[in-house]
């Protein structure tokens, strides 16, 4: 493929012998973590690995399976969010167990296959105790065939008697066949395991908070009354904040969703957020733009620096920078000179484009000072005394915007840029690096074609 050529960001490789190979947020020592948390236990367990949209949960769980399986420990991966087409979560988990027979280095697959027969016959017989009485059925059909009150009484009547024999019979088959699916699913997981009671067998739940609410409950709910069963580990991966949103679309707004999910999850753990921005770094590298930017070292970190300020201020989870990559590539590969000539106002741009869409699509010439202000307005809401002391350099941006704004070449004198410090009454630091890139952009003329122009080349792309 011609260096030329678009492309997208793809999902980081994660080799069979080498799952840490490509961690570059390292998350090896997480995952040897919870490898020695869940092999603690002899009981089964439900662990939620928490984390918000695109903080890279998917990924985590990926190398955390090619993990375990280096070390023998059987695992089975289920996306839910493929699977919630159908009407029933127990046969899509099922149907995922049966595949994993063929994956999974099974010393003795006769023995496996024949537990899962068993498992079969008693998902059968369990689905049809727990299905609506024929009785219950024929109310409607009876009552439909009546118009006598004393006569329906008495249908009504007999009708009720049959009624609880029938839910009683079938909640004692129903005991019955989850004692027996619970026990050939717990000779399941040991064939698995190759025989080793001390071995669990993982499933890994992906993409839970993305199904349709009903849907996320059926999986809860089998994985914590059904699959209870010793050496059985069900790892979720969900962010909770949008798993409570579709609980609560079923339950009514005033659940109380912790509790509620208290009832399934056993323990939780966090996904640690990445520290700085060696993702983007990482995507840079990968997609050849620290060779497209420039081969000058001094202009390439020029660029990183004040890419990372801009990102780090506005928070890019690990999916919207690669987002942010993509759009970049375009800009790059199609319009690669007029970015060079406005490159910081390009980052800043795609950035508004993905995070803050509205106020991205407000730009146009004729309410130039009022958006400028909005922006930066933008900026200093998301300004805290944290970032302020890392120093993030998106002070250059600021003074460029105030230049775009006054429409003029800035100094320290200017009524504009006296006022903005004013406004928001930064402290002497931050006062200091503005003043000292000041200097820098007083240098160039901008106007507002100095936006305009770049916006224009990431129009076309997509996010």
């Amino acid at each position: 493929m011609s260096e030329n050529n678009l492309k997208k960001c793809v999902p980081i490789e994660i080799p069979d012998d080498n799952p840490f190979q490509n961690d570059v947020l390292n998350r090896k020592d997480n995952i040897e973590t919870l490898t020695t948390f869940i092999t603690s236990f002899e009981q089964s367990i439900v662990l939620c690995i928490d984390g918000g949209w695109g903080q890279g949960k998917t990924t985590f769980i990926r190398m955390w399976e090619k993990y375990l399986l280096q070390h023998s420990i059987p695992t089975i991966y289920f996306n839910a969010w493929e699977s919630d087409y159908t009407d029933d979560a127990l046969i899509a988990l099922i149907g995922e167990i049966d595949l994993a027979a063929e994956k999974l280095a099974i010393q003795d697959k006769n023995e496996a296959e024949k537990s899962i027969n068993k498992i079969y016959e008693f998902v059968v017989n369990f689905l049809k105790a727990t299905a609506p009485t024929l009785a219950n059925l024929g109310i409607k059909a009876v009552s439909g065939g009546l118009t006598n009150t004393d006569e329906l009484t008495k249908a009504l009547s007999s009708l009720s008697e049959s009624l609880v024999k029938e839910q009683i019979n079938q909640y004692e088959e129903s005991r019955r066949t989850l004692g027996n699916f619970k026990e050939a699913l717990s000779e399941l997981a040991r064939s698995y395991a190759n025989g080793n009671k001390d071995t669990p067998l993982v499933i890994f739940i992906d993409e839970l908070d993305r199904c349709r609410p009903n849907f996320a409950i059926q999986v809860l709910e089998k994985a914590k009354h059904l699959f209870n069963v010793d050496n059985i580990i069900f790892v979720l991966a969900a962010d909770k904040s949008q798993l409570a949103h579709s609980i609560r679309a079923v339950y009514g707004q005033g659940l109380d969703v912790n509790g509620y999910l208290r009832r399934f999850i056993d323990f939780d753990y966090l996904l640690p957020s990445p520290v700085g921005s060696v993702y983007i770094k990482y995507l840079v590298t990968k997609m050849g733009f620290d060779k497209n930017l420039n081969n000058d070292e001094t202009h390439i970190y020029h660029h990183q620096k004040k890419l990372d300020s801009i990102i780090r201020l506005y928070n890019l989870t690990l999916r919207e920078q690669e987002s942010f990559c993509n759009i970049l590539n375009v800009v790059i590969k199609t319009k690669y000179h007029t970015m060079q000539e406005n490159s910081v106002l390009v980052f800043l741009l795609i950035i508004l484009k993905i995070k803050e869409p509205e106020l991205y699509k407000s730009l146009n010439r004729f309410d130039t000072a009022n958006i400028i202000r909005l922006i930066l307005k933008n900026f200093n809401a998301k300004y805290t005394v944290e970032l302020d002391n890392v120093n993030y350099h998106i002070e250059y941006l600021e003074c460029i915007l105030l230049s775009i704004c006054s429409g003029i070449k800035l100094n320290s004198d200017a009524p504009i840029f006296k006022a903005y410090i004013e406004e928001y009454d930064f402290n002497e630091s931050k006062k200091n690096r503005l003043l000292e890139d000041l200097k820098s952009v007083g240098e160039t003329q901008y106007d507002f074609n100095s936006l305009l122009i770049p916006k224009n080349i990431i129009e076309f792309s997509n996010i």
